[in-house]
């Protein structure tokens, strides 16, 4: 039974995360004026391989870096 209860609370937990790395990706690509979804679009038919988690820290911390990835994957 607690491993259940656990198992349960820790997928709640990873789907709280992803929706809180989408918002601050979706918020960078936004501001650069691109939406979310065009972007992750963009990124898998460039095949660039980066995670969400990824996406996110860069969006928050190197915001040039996110900005170039955006430009590269825009052509």
């Amino acid at each position: 039974m607690r491993a259940l209860a656990s198992s349960h609370w820790n997928s709640r937990q990873k789907r709280d995360f992803r929706h809180l790395w989408i918002a601050r990706i979706n918020a960078a690509a936004q501001g650069n004026g691109i939406s979310y979804n065009k972007l992750v679009q963009d990124l898998y038919q460039n095949q660039v391989l980066l995670n969400r988690t990824i996406l996110a820290q860069m969006a928050i911390l190197d915001n040039d870096c996110f900005f170039t990835i955006m430009k590269q994957t825009n052509k």
